[in-house]
């Protein structure tokens, strides 16, 4: 009976040390988007703009290797285009909820850690609305994949939870339209007839936010006046 419970006391630590190892933590962070929507060929007298909008994400990241990490994500985006037809502006919004997974590189540094991420999104098309052009943002894919390359930095000096800054460039990979759209060249002979059109959004993301890791890792070492470490090598 004793082994058997020491047998059981002994799984269930190495599966709490190897879950604690893989999952090493979750966290929010929220910010702003800026970004537009290429069109293949300019409509008349029709310009794209960047449009500002706001993102929020819930993350998890996984494996506790001090210099490679995988991160996941469920994102919102509100993204979109400020089109200027004819001197007017006129405002399409396309609003996404995506799945990110990237390759995150740390390089620890004394009280901080700059990263690098990079990585691909699936993207669920979650609502539009269409101020001008309605058969192009209707005829938008529900999904379509992108991708996202960014840098940050995180503050490892606060016990379990790490605030971190982000900055992404992220650009679709799949376009998120191909088809035909109706010209609005008021000229008579042009007016109405099928431009043929691909449309590839691209977009930057400033966003901060905060982690909690499981796997807590030693405090910053303090440090004298004589400018030497108390806990570490100078």
């Amino acid at each position: 009976m004793h082994k058997s419970r020491l047998l059981l006391a002994i799984l269930f630590l190495t599966g709490f040390s190897v879950r604690a190892q893989f999952f090493y933590a979750i966290g929010a962070a929220a910010g702003i988007s800026y970004g537009k929507e290429g069109w293949s060929h300019e409509q008349w007298e029709t310009q794209e703009k960047y449009l500002l909008g706001f993102n929020g994400a819930l993350l998890a990241e996984f494996f506790s290797d001090p210099n490679f990490q995988w991160r996941s994500e469920i994102m919102y985006n509100q993204l979109g285009t400020k089109e200027l037809v004819n001197a007017n502006g006129y405002t399409n919004r396309t609003n996404f909820i995506s799945f990110n997974n990237y390759l995150k590189v740390n390089y620890p540094l004394f009280d901080f850690i700059p990263y690098i991420l990079i990585g691909p999104r699936v993207d669920y098309l979650f609502s539009r609305g269409a101020a001008v052009f309605p058969d192009a943002i209707g005829g938008m894919y529900s999904f379509h994949v992108s991708a996202a390359a960014g840098i940050g930095a995180e503050k490892i000096c606060f016990g379990r939870w790490k605030p971190f800054i982000e900055l992404f460039y992220h650009r679709d990979i799949m376009p998120s339209f191909i088809g035909s759209v109706a010209s609005i060249d008021p000229n008579l002979s042009l007016k109405g007839t099928s431009l043929s059109e691909i449309i590839n959004g691209h977009n930057f993301e400033l966003r901060i936010g905060v982690k909690y890791v499981f796997d807590r890792k030693p405090e910053c070492p303090h440090v004298d006046n004589r400018g030497q470490y108390i806990n570490g090598i100078q």
